[in-house]
């Protein structure tokens, strides 16, 4: 009768071994879950519209060292933007090319800035030789609309083809500019900008050397309004562009 007593009892024990493997197994798949509709937050082809309802000023930093984004991008950092770029990471770079005339690149997803609060902004960039536009370049900008119109702060590399050095230049969308920097094709060169929203003024940098200094004259407008980040390629007619990002970084205040 004893050993009776005790087998129902063995047999009515609830298995917590079991029941606490198939606690863990659920966590792992919800937790998945999750991660996975992280990296895969944007399309293709665009940003997904109701996921850029809010908006962030986080800083950022991408070195495209992240294997499992190459031979595309990070999707919840960058959305394509514009057309005829071909953009991917690989081995620690990210890579533009284009064969159309026109502009394209990546937009920073979901994040948006005031001039208050970026401290910098920078790149590591290199222009191919194998270039056959007329007139091309790979660059990073900060823009902005104003009463409808396009605002931006934008440096980079440009050549074209039979020029035999390329050049680094920063501009804005009202007609300024800094000396023009004579560079090597194929060579990894450092581009940055630096706000100073006290002193209202934007200094250029091409590999640590200043190369002018801005002063807007809308500061007022240009303050209350919100920053896109942006890395493209642009191309004056078709034929082939080649361009590489070792980094980009935007530095909060």
């Amino acid at each position: 009768m004893k050993d009776q007593t005790s087998n129902n009892h063995e047999h009515n024990r609830i298995p917590w071994n079991l029941v606490g493997q198939i606690v863990l197994a659920l966590v792992f798949f919800y937790l998945l879950g999750l991660l996975m509709t992280s990296l895969s937050f944007a399309g293709r082809n665009g940003i997904d519209i109701q996921a850029t309802q809010t908006i962030s000023s986080l800083e950022i930093f991408d070195n495209f060292g992240f294997k499992v984004f190459d031979t595309k991008w990070n999707e919840s950092t960058w959305a394509e933007v514009g057309s005829g770029s071909h953009i991917e990471q690989l081995d620690g770079i990210l890579i533009l090319s284009r064969e159309v005339e026109g502009f394209g690149g990546l937009v920073a997803h979901r994040r948006k800035w005031l001039l208050s609060q970026i401290n910098y902004v920078e790149s590591r960039l290199m222009l191919s030789s194998d270039i056959q536009t007329l007139a091309g370049d790979i660059s990073f900008e900060i823009n902005t609309d104003i009463d409808g119109n396009k605002w931006f702060v934008k440096c980079g590399i440009q050549g074209g083809q039979g020029e035999n050095t390329a050049s680094i230049l920063c501009n804005t969308a009202d007609g300024f500019s800094t000396t023009v920097v004579k560079v090597s094709y194929d060579t990894w060169h450092l581009v940055r900008f630096e706000v100073d929203s006290e002193n209202e003024t934007i200094t250029f940098f091409a590999d640590r050397q200043n190369i002018g200094r801005y002063i807007p004259q809308n500061i007022s407008e240009l303050k209350n309004a919100e920053y896109s980040l942006i890395l493209d390629g642009s191309s004056s007619n078709d034929g082939s562009l080649t361009g590489s990002f070792d980094y980009v970084q935007l530095k909060n205040k």
